[in-house]
């Protein structure tokens, strides 16, 4: 298991980056980088979604201890954060535990990457569109535009 810490020193040296040059393309001070790799603070919100967009990793990989993979989660990145910009934190925090509960379906098979392409989109889709039914029944209508 490696700590949050660990995997963004070795994402940062991976890229041949600077602690320095971290913390501006992800517009924070050189302490927080040093305080996120060397003294085990995490990061949260939209720091952690800049770092994973820089490193080129998940935030599901920066966040849990217990993924290894920096590849893990990078084929639902997209979808999560589509769901991020429609619905904010709750929407990406609720597909991508949707996502993650179904991962399962594809261990130990070889599924074909455009399968599992269609797969993520559809159940991304289909979560957008029980959002927006239930933002249609649920809202008062005073409160709809």
């Amino acid at each position: 298991m490696k700590t949050t810490g660990e995997k963004i020193r070795e994402s940062r040296t991976h890229l041949g980056l600077t602690q320095t040059e971290l913390a501006d393309k992800i517009g924070v001070t050189l302490r927080t980088i040093t305080k996120y790799e060397k003294q085990g603070v995490m990061p949260r919100g939209v720091n952690l979604q800049r770092l994973a967009e820089v490193l080129g990793v998940s935030t599901a990989y920066l966040s849990n201890d217990e993924i290894v993979d920096p590849n893990y989660g990078l084929e639902e990145a997209p979808y999560i954060e589509s769901a991020r910009a429609a619905y904010g934190r709750k929407g990406a925090t609720d597909v991508e535990q949707l996502l993650t509960q179904t991962r399962a379906l594809f261990a130990g098979g070889d599924v074909p990457e455009q399968d599992k392409e269609l797969f993520f989109q559809a159940v991304t889709e289909a979560y957008f569109a029980n959002k927006q039914r239930a933002s249609e029944k649920f809202t008062r209508k005073d409160y709809k535009k």
